[in-house]
């Protein structure tokens, strides 16, 4: 069982490695795609690495230290969220702006000039 538990701790410190990175990250320079599909694999495998442990054998301590560990991840994810809404802000402001653009120039085609 403690393979089991060590091999769990290994990936949640992934996972929030792999977290802490991200929003440390400017997140137009990100492939978010790529980020959420490895995170989501980590918490696949952390979810059957889990499933397979006695947990009535884990120390009580171990057990605190990973609702400690699952906390912490789910204050990362609560600060990933807010920075994922900025950014999907500024984005559609960047879009919207390009959008305006594209219609003030549309105003000076000169091929109907005469």
């Amino acid at each position: 069982m403690n393979n089991l538990t060590a091999l769990l701790e290994e990936f949640i410190m992934k996972a929030i490695v792999r977290t802490e990175k991200i929003l440390a990250a400017d997140l137009r320079n990100e492939n978010l795609a790529e980020f959420t599909e490895v995170r989501e694999k980590l918490f696949t495998i952390m979810d059957q690495i889990s499933q397979k442990i006695d947990w009535e054998t884990v120390l009580p301590e171990k057990k605190t230290e990973f609702n400690r560990q699952f906390e912490f991840i789910k204050k990362l994810d609560d600060e990933l969220l807010v920075k994922l809404h900025h950014y999907q802000d500024e984005v559609k402001k960047d879009i919207e702006k390009t959008f305006r653009q594209k219609e003030s120039i549309k105003g000076y085609n000169l091929n109907d000039v005469k």
